[in-house]
């Protein structure tokens, strides 16, 4: 152990010389065979970040003009949506306006019918009941003058001649 403590920490010699030179030729050989193709390697690394990094920020760029797209599609689709229920309610409106002239058409219509039936039913009821008393008056009239005949002839010819002057006058 005392051998060790005595040595000392670089020694300058052979042995140093050599180290050195297969330092160099080491560097020279790493440089040579390795840099190189690391440093392409690494330059096409980055060359692939720097595009992948352009893309993302395409595709960012281009989802966010979908996005607004999108949205301005959905309000569109809202404004649309509104204006056919609008429209739709307009046309429901218009309909029951409509429905409700023609009921009431159809009611003046019905209500004009039955006064008319009303009137003519009642003219025919008038000419019945004319026709009723006449036929009553008629008979009555025949029954007061068979009275008034079997009573007194001479009377009853008189009153039968005064009844047929009358009718005559009437027609």
């Amino acid at each position: 152990m005392e051998e060790i403590k005595n040595m000392p920490v670089v020694a300058i010699n052979l042995t140093l010389f050599w180290q050195m030179l297969n330092f160099v030729i080491l560097v020279f050989i790493f440089k040579k065979f390795f840099f190189k193709p690391i440093a392409k390697i690494i330059e096409k690394r980055k060359q692939e970040i720097s595009s992948n990094i352009e893309n993302a920020q395409k595709d960012k760029e281009s989802a966010h003009a979908m996005k607004l797209q999108a949205e301005k599609d959905i309000k569109d689709a809202k404004a649309e949506s509104l204006k056919i229920i609008t429209e739709a309610l307009k046309k429901a409106e218009e309909a029951k306006e409509e429905i409700m002239k023609e009921t009431h058409m159809q009611r003046e219509k019905m209500m004009k019918s039955a006064e008319d039936d009303i009137l003519k039913m009642k003219e025919q009821a008038k000419k019945e009941l004319r026709s009723e008393m006449t036929d009553i008056a008629v008979k009555l009239a025949e029954r007061m003058l068979e009275k008034e005949l079997s009573e007194d002839s001479s009377k009853g010819s008189h009153l039968l001649d005064k009844f047929i002057e009358k009718a005559g006058e009437i027609k």
